[in-house]
């Protein structure tokens, strides 16, 4: 506590006690403004006197991270990537490599936060982590649930929500192999019916043709109606991954080039 009083003023700790005891460990300038009831010149220069004494750390401008006495006197400190993620903007959820990793699905570590919005933004990065915006069509916007991190809500794709935005782009998950990864692990903890909905609903020619091949590649065609997703497939051939070239043979019943072998997408399950 000594360290507290000797590096804050009286008002300086009455704000920050403010925005803690009201849950707000991630606040904006404009928190600041009201909150302090100072002039614009004053409150940056509180605002840069805090950062400069590491009671206050910047996640980009204008927002910034409360760092608790309990970081000790060096000020090692940050929370939760997802935490701050659910900061930025809003609507918001959480998806592709993101959700993969919360699901453990994948073992595959990320330093990139993958957010999706209708919003149009910027990438951020905070401490070695970037915080990536995947802007989608509003059509696109929709499965996501609230989930408890620590003591905060955050806003994650469900788990077939999860899967259909890693069908839709793969390369936001580390690639077609992550995804094929994902079904098969995710095989006995989703709702079938609900992943061939959400399929139908995106409106994703390309999704649906990764979707039914890896359905059939794994021998899980009983668990989704593959002939629904015939339906929605496109006419013309799509890549199994986005990241790789254009170079393999053709799948003809799902149109699909397999640029990836197909032992790359099942051989994993021996190792």
């Amino acid at each position: 506590m000594d360290i507290l009083r000797q590096g804050l003023s009286t008002q300086e700790a009455q704000f920050l006690t403010a925005l803690s005891g009201n849950g707000r460990d991630i606040f904006t300038t404009r928190d600041a403004q009201i909150l302090l009831a100072k002039p614009d010149a004053a409150v940056r220069k509180t605002m840069h006197r805090l950062m400069k004494r590491k009671w206050v750390q910047q996640i980009e401008r204008g927002r910034y991270l409360i760092v608790p006495l309990s970081a000790g006197v060096d000020a090692h400190y940050t929370i939760s990537e997802l935490v701050i993620a659910a900061s930025f903007t809003n609507p918001y959820y959480l998806s592709y490599r993101t959700a993969f990793v919360h699901y453990s699905w994948t073992e595959q570590p990320s330093r990139t936060v993958y957010i999706v919005t209708p919003n149009r933004r910027a990438a951020a990065n905070l401490n070695g982590i970037t915080y990536a915006f995947v802007t989608i069509a509003p059509r696109k916007f929709f499965g996501s649930a609230p989930t408890w991190i620590g003591d905060k809500v955050v806003e994650i794709a469900d788990k077939e929500k999860a899967l259909v935005d890693g069908l839709d782009h793969p390369e936001y998950c580390g690639g077609i192999i992550e995804v094929a990864k994902a079904v098969w692990h995710a095989r006995d903890e989703i709702d079938w019916d609900k992943l061939g909905q959400y399929a139908r609903r995106m409106g994703s020619g390309a999704l649906c043709k990764r979707l039914g091949y890896l359905t059939e590649l794994f021998e899980l065609g009983n668990k989704v109606k593959t002939g629904d997703l015939c339906n929605v497939s496109s006419a013309g051939y799509a890549l199994l991954d986005p990241l790789a070239g254009h170079e393999g043979g053709y799948n003809s019943r799902w149109k699909l080039r397999l640029n990836i072998p197909e032992n790359a997408l099942t051989d994993w399950r021996e190792s």
